[in-house]
C-alpha cells in the first residue's frame, strides 16, 4: 500500500490540487504466489521503454523528474506509452483497494474541532478502514493478510503502531456510526493479520501500488480518468470483482467525507 495527497487535515492545499484535494491510503491486494507474475510484468515494461527511474505516477503525468523524457516524445509515442502502461497495470493479477478522504469535506464536518491536536487522524482513519476491508476480503477467500507499505521515515513507526493496535484492539470507530459496515471483531483481526513491513520506492510492487492508489483517488474527482477506467474495465478494482452491493459496502473502496 501507498499514500496519495496530504495526510494533515488542516494543511492548506496548493493551487494545483484545487477541486481535487484528497488524502488516501491503499493500493492492491495480491496473492503471494502471484507476485512473481506482477514483478515479471513490471520488468517487461521497464525493458520495453528503457525506463531508468521507479514508476511514480504524479511525475509520469507531469512529465517531470525521472519522466521528463515523456515530454520529449512525439504525441504518437506518448500515446503508445500510456497504452502500454495501462495494459501493464490491468494485467497485474491484483485487486485495487483504498480509502480516500476528501480533505475539505473532513474539515467541513468539524472533525478537526472534535479531535484537536490529532495531526495524523486522516492517516489513521484511512489505514484502519483500508486494512479492515482487506481483512474481510482475505477472510472471504480463506487467506491471511500481510501488509507492505512505502517507507516514510517520519511515520514508519506510526503506521506499524496502527497495525499493532488493530491486531490487539480492533477498530476504534464509533460503534453506532460504523454498524452498517459490519465491522470486524478484534479476534478476527488477530487471527487474520500476519506481518507488516516497509519498503522503499525501488520495490516493484510499491511502484504498482503508487499507480493504483492515484487512479482510485483521481476517479472520484474525474470520472473519465483513463487509467482508472482501464483498471475498472479489466475488473482489477475490487468493487467490480465483488458479487453484490452488500459486499461492496463492506469490502469495497471507501470514499470518506464526500
Amino acid at each position: 500500500m501507498d499514500e496519495t495527497g496530504n495526510r494533515q487535515p488542516d494543511k492548506k492545499s496548493d493551487l494545483s490540487r484545487l477541486g481535487r484535494d484528497w488524502f488516501g491510503l491503499g493500493g492492491f491486494i495480491i496473492r503471494k504466489e502471484d507476485e512473481i507474475e506482477a514483478k515479471r510484468l513490471h520488468d517487461e515494461i521497464v525493458a520495453s521503454w528503457n525506463v531508468k527511474s521507479p514508476f511514480h505516477f504524479t511525475d509520469m503525468l507531469a512529465e517531470k523528474k525521472g519522466f521528463s523524457w515523456l515530454g520529449r516524445l512525439s504525441q504518437r509515442e506518448r500515446d503508445q506509452f500510456w497504452l502500454d502502461y495501462k495494459a501493464f497495470l490491468s494485467a497485474v493479477p491484483a485487486l485495487g483497494t483504498a480509502c480516500i478522504i476528501d480533505r475539505p469535506g473532513y474539515v467541513a464536518r468539524g472533525y478537526i474541532e472534535k479531535h484537536p491536536g490529532t495531526k495524523w487522524l486522516l492517516c489513521r482513519s484511512a489505514f484502519d478502514i483500508t486494512i479492515e476491508r482487506a481483512v474481510k476480503y482475505a477472510v472471504s477467500i480463506g487467506c491471511k493478510l500481510d501488509v507492505v507499505f512505502e517507507s516514510d521515515i517520519a511515520i514508519n513507526d506510526t503506521v506499524k503502531g496502527y497495525f499493532a493496535n488493530l491486531k490487539e484492539n480492533g477498530l476504534e470507530f464509533d460503534k453506532d456510526n460504523s454498524a452498517k459496515y459490519a465491522p470486524l471483531s478484534k479476534e478476527v483481526f488477530a487471527e487474520t493479520l500476519g506481518t507488516i513491513e516497509w519498503k522503499t520506492k525501488s520495490s516493484r510492487m510499491l511502484q504498482i501500488a503508487d499507480s493504483y492508489i492515484y487512479a482510485i483517488a483521481r476517479q472520484r474527482y474525474d470520472r473519465s480518468f483513463h487509467v482508472f477506467r482501464q483498471l475498472r474495465d479489466s475488473a482489477k478494482i475490487i468493487n467490480f470483482a465483488l458479487p453484490d452491493t452488500e459486499s461492496i459496502k463492506a469490502m469495497g473502496i471507501k470514499y470518506y467525507c464526500y
